[in-house]
Formats: structure tokens, sequence, C-alpha cells
């Protein structure tokens, strides 16, 4: 079977590729979310000499995935997914309620609400 084929730009390319583009755009400087407006202290680790190889700041942002979004963000999106899917938009509305209220800090609450705006735009 043929992959499916998107036109971007004027270029086709395969699904894949498509996708793969846009999550690149999620962590643009240009796009004011993800790794580039939220680094997580990573900037603070770089600065105090923790984080200085490539090699570090992989596995910062890959301890940042198991030991954070895979443990709680990703569970919610997956739920909000197949809420949302299912036009179930009372479901959506009270897990977005749930994360808001169990961020620790309001520093937090309006990081995830900026990011939320930002995605939305």
């Amino acid at each position: 079977m043929a992959p499916a084929v998107a036109m971007t730009m004027g270029t086709a390319m395969t699904t894949e590729a498509h996708d793969r583009l846009h999550l690149m755009w999620l962590a643009s400087p240009a796009l004011p979310v993800g790794g580039f407006s939220y680094s997580e202290v990573l900037e603070a680790a770089v600065d105090k000499g923790l984080v200085t190889t490539e090699a570090q700041a992989s596995q910062w942002l890959t301890d940042q995935l198991h030991l954070s979004q895979a443990r709680s963000d990703l569970a919610v999106v997956a739920q909000a997914i197949d809420a949302w899917r299912h036009n179930d938009l009372p479901r959506v509305a009270e897990l977005n309620t749930w994360v808001l209220t169990t961020r620790e800090s309001s520093e937090l609450r309006q990081q995830t609400q900026q990011t939320g705006r930002s995605l939305v735009d």
C-alpha cells in the first residue's frame, strides 16, 4: 500500500514526514510552547554546569518525559483525545480542570494555560 501523501508549501510528502514536521513546529523557537519556552529548569542546569554536552541535554529531556510527562500529562492527554473523538466535551473540561488543580504552583498552572493558548493559536 502506498503511503499517504500531504501537500506542504507545494511539496508532496508522506503523512509520516508531515506529522514529524508538525512535531518540529511544536519545538520551534518561533512558537512559544515546548522546550523553548519552558525548559523545566534545563537552562539553570546548563548555567550551573550540570548539563554541558548534547548527550546530557538529551538525557535531561528524556528524564523529563519519563519522570513527568509519561506519568501524568500523557495519561490525561490520552483520555482527552478519546473524549474529544466522542464529542464528550464535559469530560474534556473535567480533565482540564483536574490538570489545572493538580499543578504544584501558580507558575506551573500559568505555564500550562499559556502552552494551551499557544497551541490553540
